[in-house]
């Protein structure tokens, strides 16, 4: 993922995380950080229709990161989702 979205824009940027091949919908919080820092504060998923995913609203221009978690089972994964410039 590498779009790139104006800072005046409100935009749905869908994530897909999969799981044995299947699309999951539930039990996922996602952070939105600056490329080269950390998550630390994870939000609820946002979903249209049958997309999971972010809005991109607020953001100061540069390049971000979005990391998903899964809080379904034993194991909490946190696993990289890609990035989106901001201009």
């Amino acid at each position: 993922m590498a779009n790139a979205y104006p800072r005046e824009s409100v935009e749905f940027q869908p994530v897909q995380v999969t799981q044995d091949g299947q699309a999951l919908t539930s039990g996922l919080s996602f952070a939105v950080v600056r490329d080269g820092q950390r998550p630390v504060t994870f939000s609820p998923a946002t979903i249209m229709g049958t997309s999971t995913g972010v809005m991109v609203a607020g953001l100061a221009a540069g390049t971000y990161r979005i990391y998903a978690q899964l809080t379904t089972g034993v194991e909490t994964p946190v696993i990289d989702c890609g990035y989106f410039y901001v201009d």
